[in-house]
Protein backbone atom coordinates (compact mmCIF):
# COMPACT_ATOMS: atom_id res chain seq x y z
CA UNK A 1 0.00 0.00 0.00
CA UNK A 2 1.31 3.44 -0.67
CA UNK A 3 0.42 6.16 1.03
CA UNK A 4 -0.21 10.21 0.87
CA UNK A 5 1.51 12.05 3.29
CA UNK A 6 -0.34 15.64 2.88
CA UNK A 7 1.54 18.85 3.27
CA UNK A 8 1.16 19.68 7.53
CA UNK A 9 -0.98 17.07 8.25
CA UNK A 10 -0.90 13.13 7.40
CA UNK A 11 -3.19 11.45 6.16
CA UNK A 12 -3.11 7.63 4.65
CA UNK A 13 -4.40 6.81 1.00
CA UNK A 14 -4.10 4.01 -0.86
CA UNK A 15 -3.56 4.70 -5.12
CA UNK A 16 -5.03 2.75 -7.39
CA UNK A 17 -3.98 3.01 -10.73
CA UNK A 18 -7.21 3.48 -12.90
CA UNK A 19 -6.60 4.25 -16.03
CA UNK A 20 -3.20 4.65 -18.17
CA UNK A 21 -3.06 5.41 -21.60
CA UNK A 22 -0.61 6.83 -24.23
CA UNK A 23 -0.90 10.46 -25.24
CA UNK A 24 1.11 12.62 -27.60
CA UNK A 25 3.52 13.69 -25.22
CA UNK A 26 3.98 10.24 -23.51
CA UNK A 27 1.46 8.51 -21.23
CA UNK A 28 -1.26 9.80 -18.66
CA UNK A 29 -2.17 7.83 -16.16
CA UNK A 30 -5.27 8.33 -13.33
CA UNK A 31 -4.71 7.67 -10.11
CA UNK A 32 -7.58 6.69 -7.88
CA UNK A 33 -7.41 8.08 -3.97
CA UNK A 34 -9.79 8.38 -1.04
CA UNK A 35 -9.24 12.47 -1.89
CA UNK A 36 -9.96 11.74 -5.75
CA UNK A 37 -8.86 11.22 -9.30
CA UNK A 38 -4.85 11.98 -9.07
CA UNK A 39 -3.84 12.68 -12.94
CA UNK A 40 -0.97 12.53 -13.93
CA UNK A 41 1.01 13.04 -17.20
CA UNK A 42 4.63 12.81 -18.09
CA UNK A 43 7.27 11.40 -20.74
CA UNK A 44 7.67 7.49 -21.19
CA UNK A 45 10.82 7.60 -19.73
CA UNK A 46 9.15 9.36 -16.54
CA UNK A 47 6.64 7.04 -16.18
CA UNK A 48 8.21 4.32 -16.01
CA UNK A 49 10.96 5.71 -13.40
CA UNK A 50 8.04 6.18 -11.42
CA UNK A 51 6.94 2.13 -11.69
CA UNK A 52 10.38 1.45 -10.82
CA UNK A 53 10.79 3.54 -8.04
CA UNK A 54 7.38 2.80 -6.46
CA UNK A 55 8.60 -1.24 -6.79
CA UNK A 56 11.81 -0.63 -4.79
CA UNK A 57 10.03 1.16 -2.55
CA UNK A 58 7.18 -0.97 -1.80
CA UNK A 59 9.87 -4.10 -1.45
CA UNK A 60 12.14 -1.82 1.04
CA UNK A 61 8.67 -0.70 2.94
CA UNK A 62 8.28 -4.62 3.68
CA UNK A 63 11.50 -4.06 5.33
CA UNK A 64 10.54 -1.51 7.64
CA UNK A 65 9.59 -1.51 11.30
CA UNK A 66 10.81 1.93 12.29
CA UNK A 67 11.90 4.24 9.93
CA UNK A 68 9.78 7.74 8.53
CA UNK A 69 11.59 9.21 5.49
CA UNK A 70 11.29 10.70 1.99
CA UNK A 71 13.23 8.36 0.00
CA UNK A 72 13.40 9.44 -3.58
CA UNK A 73 11.31 12.14 -5.81
CA UNK A 74 10.30 11.85 -9.07
CA UNK A 75 9.42 14.54 -11.60
CA UNK A 76 6.48 13.16 -14.04
CA UNK A 77 5.41 16.09 -16.26
CA UNK A 78 4.80 19.15 -14.04
CA UNK A 79 4.41 17.34 -10.70
CA UNK A 80 7.09 16.02 -8.42
CA UNK A 81 5.85 12.38 -6.53
CA UNK A 82 7.61 11.55 -3.42
CA UNK A 83 7.62 8.71 -2.40
CA UNK A 84 9.20 7.23 1.14
CA UNK A 85 8.69 4.81 4.23
CA UNK A 86 6.50 4.88 7.22
CA UNK A 87 6.79 2.56 9.88
CA UNK A 88 5.00 -0.97 9.88
CA UNK A 89 5.78 -1.96 6.12
CA UNK A 90 4.29 0.96 4.53
CA UNK A 91 4.92 3.21 1.97
CA UNK A 92 4.16 6.87 1.25
CA UNK A 93 3.90 9.56 -1.44
CA UNK A 94 2.94 12.70 -2.10
CA UNK A 95 2.15 14.52 -5.22
CA UNK A 96 3.54 18.25 -5.38
CA UNK A 97 2.42 20.76 -8.26
CA UNK A 98 3.68 24.27 -8.75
Amino acid sequence: MLREDGGGYSLTMTLSVLDARETDRGVAITFITEKGLEPLEGSREEVARLAEVMQQVSALASLNHDERVWLEDVVVGDAVVQLGINPHGQARVRILRP
